[in-house]
């Protein structure tokens, strides 16, 4: 059955579709302009159909719990995914296990490129791989089933496999299924292998126990929490896990001037301390995107980590007059290790979701984030009461437990790309940062980042001035962040599971609208009901456009370059929250609450800067050749 606006497709005779193409009206990016099954269409002849649309955007393809899809840039198909699997793997998968899903075609980006092929080089990849489709699902009918070694003797015959084959024979356990076998090998090259070991005769397959329990079905566009954290793979749980415990224990910058001050430092010192804490974590973040891309994410992550633990337990022996040189350099580096592992963790957690569960998956990094910075402050609270060199102690622990996490469970990388991605055509990693300044719609989105970041800041800057001149309760300012902590942490992802099938451009337009309007109220007369509700709009602002602007960098980035796009997002927000603070407290002085109001106008100029940025790029504006990723 097809379902489709303003595109019809009539099923012709058992050999043929006829097609009928209704000239469309202007199309609205995020509109999903065909939708269907490919049972009794063919998969092939469906990609093709839509090649001759010349339409630019993704076909997205779901049976149950799987997913993938295909990008496509005026008919040119662009980018395939399968689950985290990019490239012709990901199309091979595609071939085995989604031949017979359900179909959306969506115009708008085209996701990530990591592959460029017209329709004679796709038709060739295609029929290779469906030529070995057969013999492949012969052996192994479906990713669900569950492999068995076969007990006995085996005739005496001799097989000879490659060392990749045996370790999947290895870790056959006849409990896990072929999909999960695959986890970190890759479904084709997990299907093929296992095809070969059932006819040798070593394995058989049986389905799974819940083969007869039927998916609950949820509304199109909005997966909920539990599924997307259930399709996720181990990984990508254990890296919001790692990011929640470092978090939780990353006490350097929120008690580095009140424990140099006790040291006997001074104000002066202390304050210069965390400035040279500021400046190393802004340089950081671009360190690390290059690190990312140059030597891979897992080691980035391990190896930033190891450096952060030495660095941050050094602080405690050099809190002296004596020492104060060598402390800014410690605290500068400290500060870069920090950012350059979030920069590096981002990135792999973009490389490891699929395009259209990307907004929600940041969303749980957000969560992890916010949930670590306001426990942890409690978490000192005790630590302190005991010593405070405990502070710094403890922060060098979680640094290393994150290691840990990161050396255990965090894929090892062949390369940054593959050689299937190589045909992309998207900078090489020698492009270093040239390719994301020559991106001029990016360039325009770091605008907007800066923007958004440096008024949100006045909630932090500003806001407890205006709270202390004015006729408010003592303990106002405190409701005002337990109220915003508690929106974050109980509504951000219910909120971003109906945000995340919003087109990009209008979550981030009406965030950070909201963000302004928000921060406009505080300037209004009003008592403390008004400055709670300004918080609410400002704060839900926020969770809307949160996750998507967050999101952004990995999903128009193209691979080899991923890293730096994100270390680059990851700066403007470092350099916002530095800015922030000092511009808006200077405003306060001169024009009082004046300011809220210039918030506002900037406010505005960052939701057009937000709406241009993260529109769709025009493919008739473009070449093949061109080396800016899509935005």
């Amino acid at each position: 059955m097809i379902h489709a606006a303003p595109v019809r497709l009539v099923p012709g005779g058992a050999d043929s579709v006829s097609v009928l193409v209704v000239v469309p009206p202007v199309i609205a990016d995020g509109h999903v302009v065909l939708s269907g099954t490919i049972k009794n269409l063919g998969l092939e002849r469906l990609i093709r159909f839509v090649g001759s649309l010349q339409h630019t955007g993704e076909l997205a393809l779901t049976d149950g719990p799987r997913s993938g899809g295909l990008g496509f840039e005026a008919g040119r198909v662009v980018g395939t995914w399968y689950g985290t699997e990019r490239g012709l793997p990901a199309l091979e998968a595609i071939v085995l296990a989604l031949a017979d899903a359900d179909f959306s075609l969506t115009v708008g980006l085209p996701g990530e490129r990591n592959v460029d092929l017209d329709e004679d080089q796709f038709v060739d990849h295609f029929q290779q791989m469906t030529a070995r489709r057969e013999n492949v699902l012969a052996a192994i009918p479906s990713p669900a089933v569950v492999p068995r070694i076969v007990d006995g003797p085996h005739g005496g015959q001799r097989l000879v496999v490659d060392m990749s084959t045996l370790r999947m024979l290895v870790a056959v356990d006849g409990h896990r299924c072929v999909e999960e076998l695959a986890d970190g090998r890759g479904l084709a090259r997990t299907m093929h292998g296992l095809a070969v070991l059932a006819e040798a005769g070593l394995l058989t397959v049986s389905a799974p126990p819940s083969a007869t329990s039927a998916p609950v079905a949820e509304p199109k566009g909005q997966v909920g929490i539990l599924t997307t954290l259930r399709e996720t793979s181990a990984a990508t749980r254990f890296l919001l896990f790692g990011v929640f415990v470092n978090q939780l224990g990353a006490f350097m910058q929120a008690f580095l001037v009140l424990y140099l001050v006790r040291a006997g430092l001074g104000d002066g010192p202390a304050g210069l301390a965390l400035g040279a804490y500021g400046l190393g974590a802004v340089l950081g973040t671009l360190f690390g995107g290059e690190f990312a891309d140059r030597l891979g994410r897992r080691p980035t992550i391990i190896g930033s980590m190891a450096c952060a633990a030495v660095l941050t337990v050094a602080v405690s022996f050099l809190a002296t007059p004596h020492t104060y040189v060598a402390l800014l350099v410690v605290v500068a580096g400290a500060g870069a290790m920090a950012q350059s592992c979030r920069t590096a963790a981002a990135a792999l957690l973009s490389d490891l979701t699929p395009p259209g569960r990307r907004v929600m998956l940041f969303s749980m990094y957000r969560i992890a984030l916010n949930s670590g910075g306001v426990l942890g402050p409690l978490f000192a609270a005790w630590l302190i009461s005991t010593s405070w060199n405990l502070l710094f102690w403890t922060d060098g622990v979680t640094s290393l437990a994150y290691a840990l996490v990161a050396v255990l469970w965090f894929p090892r990388e062949r390369s940054v790309v593959d050689p299937a991605q190589a045909v992309a055509g998207g900078p090489t990693q020698s492009a270093g940062y040239t390719a994301v300044l020559r991106d001029g719609r990016f360039l325009l989105y770091l605008l907007a980042m800066l923007a958004n970041v440096v008024i949100y800041t006045q909630y932090f800057a500003v806001l407890p001035l205006k709270i202390d001149a004015g006729a408010y309760p003592a303990m106002a300012y405190n409701w005002v962040l337990a109220l915003s902590a508690g929106l974050v942490i109980t509504c951000e992802l219910l909120i971003t599971r109906k945000v995340q099938s919003w087109p990009a451009t209008r979550a981030a337009s009406v965030g950070i609208a909201l963000l302004g309007i928000g921060l406009a109220l505080f300037g209004a007369p009003g008592g403390l009901l008004l400055l709670l509700s300004a918080t609410v709009i400002g704060v839900i602002g926020q969770m809307i456009s949160g996750p998507t602007m967050l999101a952004h960098p990995g999903k128009v980035a193209p691979p080899a370059a991923r890293g730096r796009y994100i270390g680059a997002g990851n700066a403007m927000f470092g350099l916002g929250g530095a800015l922030g603070a000092p511009i808006g407290v200077l405003m306060w002085t001169h024009v009082g609450d004046g300011i809220w109001t210039i918030c506002f106008i900037v406010a505005a100029l960052a939701t057009a800067a937000a709406a241009i940025a993260l529109r769709p790029a025009n493919p008739k504006k473009r070449t093949h050749s061109t080396q800016e990723p899509q935005a």
